[in-house]
């Protein structure tokens, strides 16, 4: 069963997707293979079967005109330890004002001032999947107390609790971090209604910008200057067409900028479509929780 990378990918790469599927792969744009290993863009045909993304969330291809019969694949745990490590890249500096400090002593006042500490602090984890299972247990690390909200809930020996609803996990969180998927139920969920809720200090976003409703967050960021707002993701990324707010700490979606990793995630979804193809179905997705996004 001929297989399609719709992506550049070098010989040694190819190679080695080639013997995990034990199929026939070729590089090729038009995806006219059965099945097709894509990032940002796939191509239906008459032989079209599995369509096996990268990435862990697919809001960037368009699933609208998915046949009953084809396969959509999600790939989790795709980039999940370096999407974790930045998650935490962008807590500590602003838990620590390692930027308000480094401007002060380049000016030459050495002058010690109070900081924060992760010890003791509730971290909640909104969406618990591979990315934030990592998180949980760097947040262990800290020592920091672990809250979670996921629709399936699982026992994690770094969780303390699972929150019952989205609502709870907000208001109980002194750090949240957004780890979900961006669909038709997530997108615009944190607006101002949920950041009413929220008493704790500081949002981190490591997933979708749209998961965040824009103007609610700008909003919510002058009212509560005191607040951060940390995101490795923006809503017109890689145009920045908005003021950023003084209170955001913002990374040009960096988290998934690691060398070698990209490769993993290449073989980790051919990997799963191998499975697939030995009648072993994980990770296939629903395309209507996405295709009414576009």
């Amino acid at each position: 069963m001929p297989v399609s990378i719709t992506f550049n990918v070098d010989a040694d790469l190819l190679k080695k997707c080639a013997e995990i599927l034990g199929e026939p792969v070729t590089v090729d744009r038009d995806g006219t293979g059965d099945v097709e290993i894509v990032a940002t863009k796939y191509s239906l045909n008459a032989n079209t079967r599995i369509i096996q993304s990268i990435y862990a969330s697919l809001d960037n291809l368009n699933l609208k005109d998915i046949p009953p019969h084809v396969k959509v694949c999600n790939n989790p745990g795709a980039f999940a330890d370096s999407a974790a490590e930045q998650a935490f890249a962008l807590i500590l500096p602003s838990i620590k004002r390692v930027f308000y400090h480094n401007l002060r002593t380049h000016k030459r006042i050495f002058k010690k001032e109070p900081v924060q500490t992760l010890k003791g602090k509730t971290l909640g984890i909104m969406g618990y999947g591979e990315v934030g299972s990592r998180i949980a247990r760097i947040a262990r690390a800290f020592q920091m107390n672990v809250i979670a909200f996921n629709r399936k809930q699982k026992e994690d020996p770094n969780v303390d609790q699972f929150a019952a609803s989205a609502a709870r996990l907000i208001a109980q969180s002194d750090i949240m971090v957004i780890c979900l998927p961006l669909t038709n139920q997530t997108r615009g969920l944190v607006n101002s209604d949920a950041l009413n809720m929220f008493n704790g200090s500081m949002i981190v976003n490591i997933s979708k910008a749209e998961v965040i409703n824009k103007p609610d967050i700008f909003w919510y960021l002058k009212r509560f200057p005191e607040k951060v707002y940390a995101t490795d993701v923006w809503w017109s990324e890689p145009a920045i067409v908005d003021e950023v707010p003084e209170n955001c700490i913002f990374t040009p979606h960096e988290g998934s900028e690691v060398p070698g990793d990209f490769n993993e995630a290449v073989m980790k979804a051919c990997r799963n479509a191998r499975r697939i193809l030995d009648g072993i179905d994980e990770n296939i997705i629903d395309p209507t929780e996405y295709y009414k996004l576009q």
